[in-house]
């Protein structure tokens, strides 16, 4: 049978086809698929530069310098040590308390109540040690 034989029965399907045309605003519908697709392609830096424009910055840096304004005035720095007699700042005085022997101490400690294979060998004291 020869491609090109008239009672191909493809032929016969195609020509009881519905002949489809394009609508009038094809090609416009088209362009404006293409420009969205491009308008979604841009990067999360573009995005963020917009978040930033010029006015949004001018107010949201104003807002932060105003709070960080208010922070300085309102709060003013020593006045409750000034007023309880306390020189040491929070930090020094952590610095102080810390004492690297009775914490290695502590370690081995635990370290020798986890070892214990039987608990039952364990007072209440060196067990409320090892949970608490």
């Amino acid at each position: 049978m020869s491609d090109l034989e008239p009672n191909d029965p493809v032929w016969n399907l195609l020509g009881q086809a519905k002949k489809v045309e394009p609508s009038p605003f094809f090609a416009r519908n088209v362009l404006r698929q293409v420009r969205l697709l491009g308008d979604s392609r841009k990067g999360w830096m573009t995005r963020l530069a917009a978040l930033f424009a010029a006015p949004r910055a001018i107010y949201a840096t104003a807002a932060v310098a105003v709070i960080a304004m208010a922070s300085v005035l309102i709060i003013p720095r020593g006045a409750d040590d000034a007023a309880t007699g306390n020189t040491l700042s929070a930090n020094e005085e952590s610095a102080e308390a810390f004492d690297p022997a009775s914490e290695i101490a502590d370690v081995e400690y635990l370290g020798q109540l986890m070892a214990v294979a039987d608990p039952g060998q364990l007072d209440d004291a060196a067990l409320a040690d090892l949970f608490f």
